[in-house]
């Protein structure tokens, strides 16, 4: 709660307008009557006019600065005795010695506390009742900072000034204090949240080490049974067991078509949870990359036919060499050939070429005009077991394609992006390292 004062007559002199309408609220809630001067020349003016009880003065004002007004009081024989509280800023602390080397009664911090500054107001108006005189008979001369100061102040005042610097001193240390208290609280709950961050990495650690060890396993041993039915299939298709009929024969092959199918979703499971544990090797080395991507026309002229899509290869730089492991470049290029393919209607368009880049960055880029991948789903098309819902496309797989080829594209110190636009078609994009040059 604000301390009360007895009433008193109060000069502000201050040029701020918001600090005096601020000052002068707060002075006349507390029952003092309250004038304003906007410099230090008017406010002497003023109090030629008309004295006052107590003058609170900021120290730096347009023409004549608070302490140049103080001392101008201390001049005056009718002026002299007048009270006289200084503002300072927290940022020079020489302005209190100056203050009091002008012969200020007191002072006060900017920003200032409003219970400290009506404290500070009643305890420098019971002084100067207690002793009116402000002048010393002799100075006492001090050093500060460096700097000489001729105090000819009373003892009171230079009591006053020092219970107001101890003041200052304990409510700055309590603030220490308490800024010190939330640093050590602010540290135990970032040591907490860091502990548990840790538990909860190790845990998910942890439990994706337990799911790709569970889907290698699961793998693993699907694998047994299916490759079983593909192999019983190919002998009962080729009459080891007794003529079949050509129904019982387009039975089969539904067989071995489906067998393989799942096969390809099995092996794309286990790969996915290889690849988790870091457990396929790559064989990096440097070499041509066209290569590597002409003869997957053979494998995809193919599969394009049967759909009625041209495909194009455009060819790459005799001269370009890239450093990967080739059967991992080849898997990943065929698996984005596979599916441009796949989204692309008949009669469309599908094509490979390469580029290289002056950054030692090859570029391959697998583009299409079909359907496209909407804009929403650009991001998340590289995430594990998700499809883009691409219109009337055939949905195949589980969606690891694109996140087993990122993944390898990556490990290879490469990558994979994507453009497109719905319904005009997509361009993956798959950069990889080029060989150094002279290799």
């Amino acid at each position: 709660m604000t301390p009360r004062t007895s009433p008193a007559r109060i000069l502000i002199a201050e040029d701020s307008r918001t600090q005096t309408d601020a000052l002068r609220s707060l002075l006349a809630e507390a029952g003092h009557d309250v004038r304003v001067a906007n410099s230090g020349g008017a406010a002497l003016v003023e109090l030629r006019r008309t004295p006052a009880d107590l003058v609170i003065s900021d120290v730096i004002m347009p023409g004549i600065s608070g302490l140049e007004l103080c001392r101008a009081i201390r001049a005056d024989d009718e002026l002299r005795d007048t009270p006289f509280i200084i503002l300072t800023s927290l940022a020079d602390s020489l302005d209190v010695v100056r203050g009091l080397e002008a012969g200020a009664d007191n002072y006060v911090t900017k920003p200032y506390d409003p219970d400290q500054l009506l404290s500070r107001i009643g305890r420098t108006l019971a002084s100067r009742r207690q002793a009116p005189s402000t002048v010393r008979e002799t100075p006492l001369e001090i050093s500060f900072l460096g700097t000489r100061f001729s105090i000819g102040s009373s003892r009171e005042q230079i009591l006053e000034v020092l219970v107001s610097s101890f003041e200052d001193v304990a409510k700055a240390n309590k603030a220490l204090r308490a800024a010190e208290e939330e640093r050590e609280r602010l540290y135990e709950q970032e040591r907490i949240a860091r502990a548990a961050a840790e538990e909860a990495r190790a845990r998910a650690e942890q439990a994706n080490k337990a799911k790709s060890e569970f889907l290698a396993m699961m793998s693993h041993d699907l694998r047994t049974p299916l490759n079983a039915i593909g192999g019983y299939s190919e002998l009962l298709a080729m009459g080891v067991r007794g003529a079949v009929n050509d129904a019982q024969l387009a039975d089969l092959e539904r067989i071995r078509r489906n067998q393989r199918h799942l096969l390809t979703l099995v092996n794309d499971v286990l790969n996915f949870a290889r690849l988790d544990t870091g457990e396929i090797p790559l064989s990096i080395k440097a070499q041509p990359l066209d290569p590597i991507a002409r003869p997957l026309r053979a494998v995809i002229e193919t599969q394009a036919a049967t759909r009625k899509i041209t495909y194009e290869y455009l060819g790459c730089d005799a001269g370009l060499k890239v450093a990967v492991d080739s059967e991992r470049l080849e898997q990943i290029l065929i698996n984005l050939l596979g599916n441009a393919v796949k989204f692309t209607p008949e009669g469309g368009r599908v094509s490979m070429g390469c580029r290289d880049s002056d950054a030692m960055i090859a570029y391959i880029d697998v583009s299409d005009n079909g359907v496209g991948i909407p804009a929403s789903k650009l991001v998340e098309i590289f995430d594990p077991f998700v499809q883009a819902d691409n219109h009337g496309a055939r949905r195949e797989g589980v969606g690891l394609g694109l996140a087993i080829s990122r993944k390898l594209a990556r490990a290879m110190g490469g990558d994979i992006t994507v453009e497109s636009v719905e319904g005009r078609g997509s361009t993956f994009t798959v950069s990889v390292p080029r060989a150094a040059p002279g290799i």
